[in-house]
């Protein structure tokens, strides 16, 4: 009693869980939060700088998004849970219809009795002058009716023994449902690898430079070691007339060993693949450079300079030494300028003025003593800004989608066609026989016809005797 108790218990409860996650209901409910948080995951940026998210929030609705998992939400715990929930779903869905499928497809039906005959749409009889002693003499020439493996079954009837042919085409497309089913689990899979061992990380690059590390996103921005070398060759940019950036891109080269393993100069949406990491053109940025600048000293004479920025050069004679200090591009409006810190040697103390390039009379008209600095150019330093990306799931995601799109394919343009001829005595005329050929396609019954037609034309040769 308290074993059976038990096992009902079981039971109950079996059939609770496999009737909760199969239900249309939760997979509707599922597939709804998972478009929901998409789009959440869409219109907020991911996996950016904390600098970059105050430009928009403030510090508590900065905080409230990273704790909830927002900023980061195709590595979170809850969008890890919405896909193994649609995983459990599609595999109870499966579980539960599949019994069903799997004996339809393994026990087909070979004996076209009264009720097959009656439920068919497609149904062929006609007289037969005798019935042949061998049926498998008929069993031979069924593959000129329809190409296909016949099969032969002797059954005996209401008249006396009867032969059953039964051929068919595209068992397997039965299945393909499943197979469509599988597929899914396995992008899911996919997903969930590289959501739980996948790295995204950023590293900036300035040209001629080469770097063997990237830092992961967010506040702690953890170092993670590449076991190659990645150089910035060169970068360029190109700027519309406004001065925003028209398209720009990376001359990367890609170190292994001390020796060149890959070289791809990289656009957005062109990035370079290595090792199983991928480095797509993100962003980019100046970090200084070389000022050209013709230095007017007292007495008319004038100094070509070439300064690098943010180191001081010592001047010949006595006569100190300058440095740029930095370099704005749109100086109060005004277009190019460069901050100088002057010391001339004489015992003063240094001072500092602007000198701009589009207004070369500006540094004249404001020196004090005599001197000042013409701004001649800017040879411009640049560094490349890469997102780096490390998704060992990518691989199992784009297995899944070409077995999705073989299992479409097979579920939507493939069908199950068969055929049944039925050889028996004639009821109605004693010692000659009759046959009775019924056709079923599951998909495209259009097309399928044309195929019965055609069969019942040369059936009907045969009506004067096999």
């Amino acid at each position: 009693m308290v074993a059976d108790k038990k096992r009902k218990k079981n039971q109950g409860f079996a059939g609770g869980f496999i009737a909760f996650f199969s239900s249309l209901k939760l997979t509707i409910f599922l597939l709804i939060t998972l478009a929901l948080v998409s789009i959440i995951g869409t219109v907020i940026p991911q996996n950016q700088l904390k600098e970059q998210y105050l430009r928009y929030y403030d510090q508590s609705t900065y905080a409230t998004l990273k704790s909830i998992g927002f900023l980061d939400m195709y590595h979170s715990w809850w969008f890890v849970l919405i896909l193994t929930l649609l995983a459990v779903n599609l595999i109870t869905c499966s579980w539960k219809h599949f019994p069903r499928a799997w004996h339809y497809f393994s026990h087909p039906t070979r004996i076209l009795d009264k009720t097959l005959e009656k439920g068919s749409k497609l149904v062929w009889r006609g007289p037969l002058a005798r019935i042949p002693e061998d049926p498998q003499s008929v069993l031979a020439r069924l593959p000129e009716i329809w190409p296909g493996k016949w099969q032969l079954e002797k059954k005996v009837g209401q008249n006396g023994e009867e032969f059953h042919f039964s051929a068919e085409k595209g068992r397997w497309s039965r299945l393909g449902v499943y197979f469509v089913h599988l597929s899914v689990l396995v992008i899911f899979a996919g997903g969930i690898i590289g959501s739980i061992f996948g790295i995204k990380g950023f590293v900036n690059i300035p040209e001629g430079e080469r770097v063997s590390q990237f830092y992961t996103y967010g506040d702690q921005k953890v170092p993670v070691k590449l076991n190659f070398e990645i150089e910035c060759r060169d970068f360029s940019v190109e700027f519309y007339k406004n001065g925003g950036p028209k398209e720009y891109s990376s001359d990367l080269v890609i170190y292994d060993q001390g020796k060149p393993a890959a070289h791809k100069v990289i656009e957005v949406n062109h990035p370079l693949s290595y090792g199983g990491y991928t480095f797509y053109q993100a962003s980019y940025g100046t970090y200084g450079g070389d000022v050209e600048v013709e230095l007017h000293l007292p007495g008319g004479l004038a100094l070509p300079l070439k300064l690098e920025v943010g180191r001081p050069q010592r001047l010949p004679e006595n006569w100190g030494w300058i440095e740029a200090l930095k370099v704005d591009n749109d100086y109060m409006r005004m277009g190019p300028a460069v901050l100088l810190l002057r010391d001339a040697g004489q015992g003063g103390r240094p001072y500092q003025y602007w000198s701009f390039l589009r207004f070369p009379a500006f540094a004249r008209q404001q020196s004090k003593n005599g001197e000042y600095c013409v701004f001649k150019n800017l040879e411009e330093r640049y560094y490349t800004g890469l997102q780096v990306n490390r998704d060992p799931g990518v691989w199992v995601v784009w297995t899944g989608c070409l077995m999705m799109i073989l299992g479409l394919y097979v579920a939507f343009f493939m069908s199950h066609k068969r055929l049944w001829l039925r050889l028996e005595p004639d009821p109605d005329r004693p010692g000659r026989g009759r046959l009775v050929l019924v056709g079923n396609a599951n998909k495209n019954q259009p097309s399928f016809a044309h195929e019965f037609d055609a069969a019942t034309e040369k059936l009907k040769t045969w009506k004067s005797g096999l």
